[in-house]
């Protein structure tokens, strides 16, 4: 069974976490456009892009982020991103609810981040659900 689209490779982390930057940037951007009620849809291009950058990247490198805590909170976030779209009014709770999320999920322990909902333990690769 192949583990990984995006096997690792020299350089993978500083990507990560320069891809992680943009985001942190990006989204500090989005945030002070709702803020200020000024569009600013630079901001949004930083934070959409770098997102996608970084979900592909985690989960094409371990496909079992797809069912672990750390990939529904991406969810999660993605689906408020949908309610700030639909309910544009509420803008700062749905953004104030993502940066809570996103900061609570990050320093959660790994026992929570790689929980798995279909094998009902952490579970950190595909070598690690057998048995």
């Amino acid at each position: 069974m192949k583990k990984a689209l995006i096997p690792d490779f020299t350089g993978k982390r500083w990507l990560k976490i320069g891809l992680r930057t943009l985001h942190l940037i990006g989204f500090a951007g989005v945030f002070a456009t709702a803020l200020n009620e000024v569009p600013q849809p630079e901001f949004w291009l930083i934070t959409i892009v770098s997102g996608l950058g970084l979900l592909a990247l985690e989960a094409m490198s371990n496909f079992i982020w797809f069912v672990q805590v750390r990939g529904f909170v991406i969810y999660l976030k993605m689906g408020l991103l949908f309610a700030l779209y639909v309910l544009p009014e509420y803008a700062l709770i749905w953004l104030i609810l993502i940066i809570t999320i996103s900061g609570v999920i990050s320093h959660a322990p790994s026992s929570i981040r790689y929980y798995s909902f279909i094998h009902g333990r952490k579970v950190t690769s595909l070598k690690d659900t057998k048995g």
